[in-house]
């Protein structure tokens, strides 16, 4: 009797310890949702480059064109992070030596805490186009944030927003 009654006392002090120190006001801070792509001709040789005439990517009604990188520049941030929707960019991958091995074409930043359901549609030089859709719902925040969030290309689920394309072709001049 002594134990239930010591057990039950304890479980009390533990409930209300944890009704009183219960975060429910605090401000979760979503990571921003970027969006890698690679792509490969059939000889397995990268087809992106700093300058990507021709290709396009489609989100939420806006239609973004890789910048020519000399318009680019660092963007300071504040304390409080915030998602800046950049656009599309060619970035370089470099290598141990600090040598430029590939360039990547990179997407974002689109802001992680809100829901959504969109269909990004990427336009390539050669005339053919892919289709990411993402969805991202169901944020809690508590006890331990975390939401819903899938990917899928051309209508295949896939694990990340990093894409490979294979067998992709610049057009000939």
């Amino acid at each position: 009797m002594k134990k239930l009654l010591i057990s039950l006392i304890s479980l009390a002090i533990v409930a209300t310890a944890c009704e009183e120190i219960a975060p429910f006001g605090i401000i979760v801070d979503w990571t921003p949702v970027e969006i890698t792509i690679e792509a490969y001709d059939a000889a397995g040789n990268s087809i992106i480059s700093p300058e990507m005439p021709g290709m396009t990517l489609t989100f939420k009604g806006t239609t973004y064109e890789v910048p020519d990188p000399a318009s680019l520049h660092d963007e300071y941030q504040t304390k409080a992070y915030m998602a800046i929707l950049s656009g599309l960019q060619a970035r370089p991958l470099q290598g141990d030596q600090g040598v430029i091995e590939k360039y990547i074409l990179w997407f974002g930043e689109i802001d992680g805490a809100v829901d959504m359901d969109e269909d990004i549609v990427l336009n390539w030089p050669d005339g053919s186009s892919d289709t990411i859709h993402y969805h991202c719902g169901n944020h809690r925040e508590w006890p331990s944030p975390k939401c819903d969030r899938t990917w899928k290309l051309n209508g295949k689920k896939q694990p990340s927003s990093n894409f490979i394309f294979n067998g992709k072709s610049l057009p000939s001049d």
